[in-house]
């Protein structure tokens, strides 16, 4: 939707607004879960653990932050695919 007049140009940018919210929030809250969770893994339960099982917590917990922004961003990336040609706008 592209509007050349002010109420139109204020409208897209509260849409967009909107709909970057909860995206940034997700990555906001994904960054700082991710960095509490590794330093309570390491402080209180790895311990036990040999360092190849630590090695693999961490890399796990890294690809579901990847997975968790992957989902959160696609759909915005998909809208400046040109279905024709691959590329942007």
């Amino acid at each position: 939707m592209t509007t050349t007049n002010a109420a139109g140009g204020q409208l897209r940018t509260r849409q967009l607004r909107a709909e970057m919210g909860w995206r940034i929030a997700v990555s906001i809250v994904s960054v700082f879960g991710l960095a509490i969770f590794l330093l309570l893994y390491f402080t209180f339960w790895a311990a036990g653990c040999t360092w190849i099982q630590s090695a693999a917590v961490v890399v796990v917990s890294i690809m579901v932050f990847i997975a968790a922004n992957g989902a959160a961003w696609a759909s915005w990336g998909t809208r400046f695919v040109s279905p024709l040609t691959g590329g942007g706008e």
